[in-house]
């Protein structure tokens, strides 16, 4: 692969923070306390060790170019969503476009049925943490059993000298429909919300960028009240459109994966990083090239059938600027 961006010269006043659905980053070894029996070697996708290092080469190059166009490097800070555990994510910072990229991760394991979790990605020359914490999403099936989903993780730490907070998010998705299942989105929004009112208990002018996939639009309910009740800024909800988005389900685009910001990262000070745009990733090599879903995420898989791309998400991203 050519690198799309490799003559952008660098911009040291600038830094990127993205998100990513990675699509099912599972290793290969068989965990019993997890869904993870569609990939294993053998199994019915056939998930061997040659398919999991070309998934691994394949997200490291997209995250290594997120953001490049603008800024002449890899991303400071990258949520990223379907990570198995903190295996996958070793094998992603050693992989073949990150290695150089000098990442470390906060990871915790939470108790989501399928085995897959949130992570935050950083580079540590750029961003130093102070402090990490998984909350716990409670809610319950219509019989009364616990519902286990991914929990809400917050990061806080020092970007180039600025100290900085990041809740990273991936809430349920809406495969019993969407009214059926907004109550569960609904429940993650309010953890969200009181974290941030923790936060600014502590802070007031504490700076505060949440990003994650939703599975909801800005225009919905679990969106629009957190930014309403904490007087957040979604640059993403002018970006949704019929032909573009994040994600396409049935022909539909769909913007569930977001960046909200606290408005204080428009307050202009000289040493201080502000708000300079927010973009989806949707580059060619990200996307299907010809047939009926020309256009949409190029898939690792679709159902049980291999393709060998990247993701059935594309990452957003925002752009800071000093």
């Amino acid at each position: 692969m050519t690198e799309p961006f490799n003559d952008i010269p660098v911009r040291d006043d600038m830094q990127t923070v993205a998100f990513y659905n990675v699509e099912n980053l599972f290793d290969l070894k068989n965990n019993k306390l997890k869904h993870d029996n569609d990939f294993l070697p053998g199994s019915i996708k056939n998930w061997t060790p040659k398919r999991y290092k070309n998934k691994l080469r394949k997200i490291g190059y997209a995250i290594s170019n997120i953001g490049q166009r603008e800024t002449g490097k890899h991303p400071a800070l990258i949520g990223l969503a379907e990570v198995e555990n903190a295996l996958v994510l070793k094998d992603l910072i050693a992989s073949k476009h990150l290695k150089d990229c000098n990442y470390n991760f906060i990871h915790f394991e939470s108790k989501d049925e399928r085995g897959i979790d949130v992570a935050l990605l950083y580079d540590t020359k750029a961003f130093k943490t102070t402090h990490s914490e998984a909350f716990e999403i409670r809610l319950t099936d219509t019989d009364g059993t616990p519902d286990y989903t991914r929990d809400v993780l917050l990061v806080s730490g020092i970007l180039d000298g600025e100290k900085v907070h990041v809740i990273v998010n991936h809430w349920s998705s809406r495969r019993e429909g969407e009214k059926e299942t907004e109550f569960k989105r609904l429940a993650s929004s309010e953890k969200v919300s009181a974290i941030i009112d923790t936060l600014k208990k502590k802070d007031e002018h504490a700076k505060i960028i949440v990003i994650g996939d939703f599975n909801d639009d800005p225009k919905n309910n679990s969106i629009t009240r957190l930014v309403d009740n904490h007087n957040l800024f979604n640059p993403m909800e002018t970006l949704r459109s019929f032909t573009r988005g994040s994600v396409k389900h049935r022909r539909q685009w769909f913007i569930f994966d977001q960046i909200l910001i606290s408005t204080n990262f428009f307050k202009s000070s000289k040493n201080e990083y502000e708000f300079f745009n927010a973009n989806i990733f949707d580059e060619a090599f990200l996307k299907i090239h010809k047939g009926p879903f020309k256009g949409a995420p190029y898939r690792t898989y679709v159902g049980p059938k291999y393709k060998g791309g990247y993701s059935d998400h594309f990452p957003v991203y925002m752009i800071l600027k000093k």
